[in-house]
Formats: structure tokens, sequence, C-alpha cells
């Protein structure tokens, strides 16, 4: 179903749908709770959604029970993709929600309409892997310009890593949008413009490659109140002056987003009552997801 609101991919004119990358160049931002809430409440909402688990850290998969840093021998995952070595069908799986202890798939429920491409730590060297091939940059365009069809999903979406080099540049080139997450801080203001500038960048030095990525949204985590200090509220109205009505509704820090991922629940099913998803639906609707 294409989404009036965005621009396909120009290197997939069959695509009519978001690419979003969640991206910051530094850690603990919010990038992988906030697409994993949205993609998951989109889910919910009946919109079918892709996911890359591109992060190091590769928490996106672990909230859904798949651990990066271990793992089984002979599962495929998104750095055996990257390299070729695998197709994207071998490398899907279901998210999911947790629904009782333990380790195997009966632990788990399936989010339906919601795939992941799993994480791997092996990641780590894939700065080093794609610098070996002047073109190694286009391996995700490629994925999704080669292996996705038409009318298989209404948004994908990729957690991007804490830093700014070869990985994050091949993933900016298979998007179409950015999610900035940042925090009310000046350095997290001035990440974000740089970001902005190096995305202006890429576009105009692989435009003959049919990259065509903005910095669409902005998304301030750990908002907070004028009782919590105004030199924060101060770097929020700041944010708000400078991106208007590309500014995303503020997420103020909560004890049930640790927890939900400390239960490896998504937090539209974890705590669906509570105030952080009272904004993950305020986003979700801007974003362009609305209830059907």
């Amino acid at each position: 179903m294409a989404n009036p609101q965005y621009e396909g991919p120009a290197y997939a004119p069959h695509l009519d749908i978001p690419v979003y990358v969640m991206m910051n160049r530094a850690g603990s931002v919010g990038k992988t709770t906030v697409l994993d809430a949205f993609a998951t409440e989109a889910a919910l909402r009946g919109y079918r959604g892709l996911l890359f688990d591109a992060d190091l850290q590769t928490d996106l998969s672990y909230r859904s029970g798949y651990d990066g840093d271990d793992v089984p021998d002979g599962v495929l995952t998104i750095h055996d993709l990257m390299l070729g070595k695998a197709k994207l069908e071998e490398v899907i799986v279901p998210a999911r929600t947790r629904i009782a202890p333990g380790d195997t798939d009966e632990s788990f429920q399936i989010i339906e309409g919601l795939d992941l491409v799993r994480g791997d730590i092996k990641m780590k060297q894939a700065d080093g892997e794609l610098v070996q091939d002047t073109l190694g940059v286009f391996w995700l365009q490629n994925v999704i310009k080669k292996q996705i069809q038409t009318g298989m999903y209404d948004f994908i979406g990729i957690d991007a890593p804490a830093s700014y080099a070869r990985l994050s540049e091949s993933l900016l080139v298979a998007a179409t949008d950015v999610i900035t997450m940042m925090k009310p801080m000046r350095k997290e203001l001035r990440g974000a413009r740089a970001l902005a500038r190096e995305v202006e960048s890429l576009n105009v030095d692989f435009q003959d490659y049919g990259v065509r990525v903005k910095p669409t949204w902005y998304c301030v985590n750990d908002a907070k109140s004028e009782s919590q200090g105004k030199f924060f509220t101060n770097m929020q109205d700041e944010a708000e002056e400078v991106y208007g009505d590309r500014l995303l509704p503020g997420i103020r820090n909560s004890v049930v987003v640790a927890e939900a991922f400390d239960a490896q629940e998504p937090l539209p099913i974890w705590a669906p009552k509570s105030e952080p998803m009272k904004v993950v639906r305020e986003i979700t609707d801007k974003i362009g997801f609305p209830e059907k």
C-alpha cells in the first residue's frame, strides 16, 4: 500500500514505500526503542513492516528473543546478507514478544505483519569489509531493490549503529527518510545538524545511483519538563524552533521502557496504557500510519 506522505526509493521504482533509518552518531538516544515501538504499533494496526537490525548492539533482535552476541551455528544473519552469502528470504525471522520463560520458540509469540533481519555482533567488522569493494556501500540498496517485491511491505525500518562510517553510509544510501534521535543537549543538536550535512553530501556524491534520502523527522528522547531544568526545556524549544513540524512528540524517560526491554516485549504490548505509549501512538500517527 503506497503512503502518499512519502516518496519511495528512487533506486527501486516498484517500491512506493518509506525506508526509514534511525540514526545518531551517539548511543543511548532511543533509536532502537522508538523503532521497535512504532513498528510494532503500526503492525498491530494492520500495516506490514520489515526491520533490519544493523546496530552492533543487536538490541532490536534481543527484544524478539534472538541473541546477536551468540548466534547459533548455521543461523544466517544480516552479516551474511551484507556479504552476499545469503538471500533476504533466508535471514528474515518473525518479530516476536515473550509469553513464557525460557529461550525456545514456544516462549515467544509472533507479531503478525512484522518481520526482522536479525542482527549479529559480526557487524562490528562491517566498516572494514565494506571498504574492500568500491560498490560495497550499496549492499542494502541492492537487497531492497532486487529482493523485495511490490506489495510485500508498507514500510522498512533500519536500526543503525551509534557511529558514522562506511556501514552507516551504506544504510543511508538505501533509505528514503532519516529519523534523527537526540537528547535535549547542545551536543545532540549539533550532531543532528552535522548528520543533515552528511546526508546532503551523500545525495550529491551518489545521485547517479538513485540515492534520495532526507532528514525527515527529528525526535527528542528523554524529554524534560520545566521542573527538571530550564536548560533542557530551552534545548527542546530550540529544536522545535529549528525543525517545526518535522519534530516528533518528545518521549519522556519512564521505567516502563526499561521494563519492556527487560521483559522482551515491545512497549505497545508490555504497557499499552502507559504515558510513553500515548506518545508512541502520536508518533505513529504523525509518521503516517494511522488507525485503519
